[in-house]
């Protein structure tokens, strides 16, 4: 792969950054402080927009793009701009579950592109869908969004998780012999350094900026783009899928983890599940002391290696029923992080008290 298109993605994303700064000050594209937002200032909301326009034009200079490549480009494009009416409206729910159906089906009927195949889940032979498997795809897709979505509640953690899907994606593609699908994830990954650099405040010449919903959205949309290519061997020229499916949930690992753990927790509760709160792992480690840069090195640390245990995994062709199981174990070891991190941020607080 050459090096060029990844400097043409970080080359573009970075000026995307810089010109979409003042605009945003402009027409008012800001995440404001509120009760669930204890940010300091109001902050433009534009790492979305920055990096789905790096990608955009690394993509259409670095190679002649296949039909299903120009969908997902028209697709994300719709994405982000439904994002954007959110950041700056806040939409219903009903009106972003509308948008996010409308532009998922440009990908699934214009390219006719959907998940069909689960794999050998369960030691009896391929699960096979055939058209279940296009209400199957338009769910991982809204999975997806609102899995990104939830993660974004400190400072570079979604794009960190979102530079790890992608670089998963990416490496088991240049493993397994798929130049474009490479090319495309590498790219998606790099996209997502000059937001961070500016996310994180690294110094003082990057502006803070935040992914915003249009981000959020754009990430889930191309992870499950890209590992629908992957993991469904008919999209591809390849005879065999280049990822397992079940492989999947372990590039997606936190992310999909936190959703799960969150939504049933508020079900249990008798809350909606949509509802948004500061119940989220990296709350309860901050909660427990940890402070922010902290938590992400932590949450980026576990993204890693269930990554790379799912790399693993999918090159060693451990059976599919096998890499689910352990993967249904990893989550059990993550739901125990939340009575750990509970029990330590009681007593932090009952010392608190003391004092």
């Amino acid at each position: 792969m050459s090096v060029l298109p990844i400097l043409i993605v970080l080359a573009a994303t970075a000026l995307m950054l810089r010109l979409m700064h003042p605009v945003a000050v402009l027409i008012d594209l800001l995440d404001k402080p509120c009760n669930r937002k204890q940010h300091t200032g109001s902050v433009p909301l534009i790492g979305g927009i920055a990096v789905f326009g790096g990608l955009a034009v690394a993509m259409l200079f670095s190679a002649e793009l296949a039909l299903h490549s120009r969908l997902f480009l028209v697709s994300a494009a719709m994405m982000v701009f439904i994002g954007m009416l959110d950041d700056k409206y806040d939409l219903s729910v009903r009106l972003r579950l509308i948008g996010q159906i409308i532009a998922a089906s440009v990908i699934i009927f214009g390219g006719d592109l959907y998940i069909s195949n689960l794999g050998n889940l369960f030691g009896y032979g391929p699960v096979n869908m055939g058209m279940a498997g296009i209400v199957f795809t338009y769910l991982a897709v809204l999975a997806a969004m609102n899995a990104y979505n939830m993660i974004d509640g400190i400072d570079g953690l979604l794009g960190s998780m979102g530079i790890i899907s992608f670089f998963g994606i990416g490496s088991l593609a240049f493993l397994n012999g798929h130049a474009e699908l490479q090319l495309i994830a590498t790219l998606a990954g790099f996209a997502l350094v000059p937001f961070l650099f500016c996310n994180l405040s690294i110094s003082k010449r990057y502006r803070k900026v935040f992914m915003g919903d249009a981000g959020s959205m754009f990430v889930g949309l191309a992870v499950v783009w890209l590992l629908t290519l992957a993991t469904q061997s008919q999209f591809t020229s390849a005879e065999t899928a280049v990822i397992s499916p079940v492989t999947s949930l372990w590039l997606v690992a936190v992310p999909i983890m936190d959703m799960v753990t969150i939504m049933v927790r508020r079900a249990k509760n008798g809350v909606n599940p949509t509802t948004p709160d500061r119940d989220h792992i990296h709350h309860f480690y901050m909660r427990a002391g940890y402070c922010p840069r902290q938590t992400l090195v932590i949450l980026c640390g576990q993204a890693i290696v269930l990554a790379a245990i799912g790399v693993v995994l999918n090159q060693l062709q451990t059976p599919e029923w096998a890499s689910l199981l352990l993967f249904l174990g990893a989550y059990a070891v993550y739901c125990r992080q939340f009575k750990m991190l509970k029990r330590k941020a009681r007593a932090l607080s009952e010392a608190q008290l003391e004092k």
